[in-house]
């Protein structure tokens, strides 16, 4: 579904992640999403959450790299990997404070 998606309904998607991360065409960048197709499919399987953002980002920045440097933008992924951070302390802040609220009320 996600392949599917990605190649039908979110070429806008495809295009900025294309052009944000890495300097490649969209026929590129969607060969790099059957490899995290493969990847998201195989850790659903074992029951491992994964994030399919972070798989996708990182597969076409990878394949930017493959293809010689194609102007991968340190920047722009220095601060994905920071809100990928970010929300991760969030998250678990977020979750503690609210387990913590209710374990208070009972």
């Amino acid at each position: 579904g996600l392949l599917a998606g990605s190649w039908t309904g979110a070429p806008r998607m495809i295009k900025a992640l294309a052009q944000d991360y890495a300097s490649m065409g969209p026929r590129r960048s969607i060969s790099a999403l059957i490899p995290s197709f493969a990847i998201a499919q195989i850790a659903v399987a074992f029951g491992i959450p994964v994030s399919f953002n972070e798989i996708i980002v990182s597969a076409i920045v990878g394949a930017g790299y493959a293809a010689g440097d194609a102007g991968v933008s340190r920047a722009k992924m220095g601060y994905t990997v920071f809100a990928w951070i970010a929300s991760l302390v969030g998250s678990l802040v977020l979750g503690f404070g609210v387990y913590s609220a209710v374990q208070f009320v009972l």
